[in-house]
């Protein structure tokens, strides 16, 4: 069976050339992602392929390149730009000035659900024209959306308000580690890799982190409180395609992957909300002698905390004005989606339980 990896246009021409005509081709798109086959967005991404594979009647298929083996975290974007990917898991937060739109979806806003927030991000990304223009100047397409889920701190001692956070060693980023240090608490900056130790033997008390993340690293080892914020999520962190290798495809070929980026996003928000819940249980139940306690941060105190994080909320609107955007009507325009999904999650629940 003749295959055809689109990388670029032009290579696409050139393999045509070689194998005979397009239509006579299997479709293999090459696929950058940094983590390990397993997890739920590995899941998440292995049922993307399989839908491609089984709904284009095996003319399309996605090749992994699970662990950084074809392209590191932060190489990705310029990767995907490059043509040396087809498709891959971006994340905006390593090219802030080159995806500040698509950073909007990092901010500290009201936008605790899953599945809201990402298909609010969805239709941003998709359908907003100053989000088009960002992304083909980046020689990309926007395909779909992951989220990390709301933040948490997961501790060593106590924490039940925000009077708590003065002086305390807090491992945190982005503006929410921000709006920590605001509060009084000693934030630092370190990869989820070594939050561990740094636990274990006090170099930090606290950690920003999400319930699936938690069990992941087995944090609940070393710190039994879990105070949860319920606050933002980081959802600057989706799948891009090489826009050349887009433009290559068929129509079909095409509405067929934006079919799946659009059911993509249910899947991932599904997956996510139903691990959250099952993730939290098995700690609080306990694992192997260790479990958690888990307090929820008084909602006086968490309406302070989204009132801290609005100052980082203006100053992206400011950066985002400076690099030509029209901040305050991007910001807009995102806050109305997220309140559009509410409304429907409120009167229709989500979409796998009607």
């Amino acid at each position: 069976m003749r295959l055809t990896n689109i990388l670029t246009a032009g290579a696409v021409a050139v393999s045509a050339l070689m194998t005979g005509t397009m239509a006579d081709a299997k479709t293999v798109l090459r696929y950058a992602e940094f983590g390990p086959d397993r997890g739920t967005r590995a899941q998440a991404l292995n049922w993307f392929a399989d839908e491609l594979k089984k709904r284009s009647g095996g003319e399309m298929e996605i090749e992994f390149h699970w662990g950084k083996s074809l392209l590191g975290t932060k190489a990705v974007l310029q990767g995907l730009g490059d043509g040396v990917a087809d498709m891959g898991s971006v994340i905006g937060f390593f090219t802030p000035a080159k995806l500040r739109g698509y950073n909007i979806g990092d901010l500290p806003v009201e936008n605790a659900d899953e599945w809201v927030g990402m298909r609010a991000l969805y239709e941003f990304a998709s359908e907003n024209p100053a989000m088009q223009k960002e992304f083909a100047d980046l020689g990309v397409t926007y395909i779909s959306n992951y989220t990390t889920g709301p933040i948490q701190l997961i501790c060593t001692r106590e924490v039940t308000s925000l009077a708590d956070m003065n002086g305390l060693k807090v491992r945190g980023s982005g503006p929410y580690g921000k709006t920590l240090t605001d509060f009084g608490a000693a934030v630092q900056g370190m990869g989820q890799a070594k939050v561990y130790q740094a636990l274990e033997s006090g170099l930090v008390e606290c950690n920003q982190n999400y319930y699936y993340s938690m069990k992941a690293y087995k944090q609940y080892e070393v710190a039994p409180h879990v105070v949860e914020l319920e606050w933002g999520q980081n959802m600057a962190f989706g799948i891009m395609m090489n826009a050349a290798s887009f433009s290559a495809l068929t129509a079909d070929e095409q509405a067929l992957i934006t079919t799946l980026g659009s059911e993509f996003v249910d899947k991932m928000a599904e997956l996510m909300i139903d691990g959250k819940s099952t993730n939290k249980q098995a700690m609080v139940d306990g694992i192997d002698g260790a479990q958690i306690s888990v307090v929820a941060l008084p909602e006086g105190d968490r309406a302070q905390l989204l009132e801290g994080g609005k100052k980082y909320v203006d100053a992206w609107v400011s950066e985002a004005t400076e690099q030509g955007y029209d901040g305050a009507a991007l910001l807009t325009a995102y806050q109305g989606l997220i309140d559009k999904y509410a409304g429907e999650k409120s009167s229709k629940g989500y979409p796998w339980t009607r």
